[in-house]
């Protein structure tokens, strides 16, 4: 397999494994959703110039002006990028969180649950931890119908410098 197809090879797998995200029940840390940002760039760099260059884009493309190679490579290397930063900041991170997280429980507000929609059937709105923005994660049925439809609750999940993945409902909190 060489040249573009090559590449569309490489970046529909990843492309595939990024939107396997949407199916996580995974909260990042703030700290890995800015730290993901700039480790996509570096290493989608890399790996854009390392295919560019071994599969031979410039000529691959038949392309004859010094601007038309160069809005190939930030068209290509761009799309690479995103989608690799679309797989490092869930995918990956949940993953990592799932086999080398500590077990830990935390608490979380409830702002809404949704049954159906984007990526999973059972979707709930959390503030965790104290943060100031809510995040959409998904949660299997059983969590989900323990879940209050508004309130403060304490979980069990998986915990890792690069996020929090949710488990179970432990207890829901009522307020004195």
């Amino acid at each position: 397999m060489k040249g573009f197809n090559h590449y569309m090879f490489w970046f529909s797998g990843l492309a595939l494994f990024a939107v396997c995200g949407l199916y996580f029940s995974f909260y990042p840390s703030p700290a890995w959703t800015l730290a993901s940002v700039p480790g996509a760039l570096l290493l989608g760099g890399a790996l854009y110039a390392w295919l560019a260059r071994r599969e031979r884009f410039d000529t691959l493309f038949g392309l004859d002006t010094e601007q038309a190679r160069w809005w190939l490579h930030l068209t290509l290397g761009s799309l690479l990028t995103l989608v690799l930063w679309g797989a490092l900041q869930v995918p990956v991170a949940a993953l990592y969180t799932q086999w080398m997280g500590q077990d830990a429980e935390f608490a979380a507000r409830v702002l809404d649950k949704d049954d159906g929609g984007l990526g999973c059937q059972f979707r709930v709105e959390l503030v965790l931890d104290d943060a100031s923005i809510g995040v959409g994660v998904c949660v299997s049925e059983a969590v989900w119908y323990e879940l209050p439809d508004r309130g403060a609750v304490v979980m069990r999940g998986k915990r890792s410098a690069l996020g929090i993945n949710p488990r179970e409902v432990l207890r829901v909190q009522t307020l004195p």
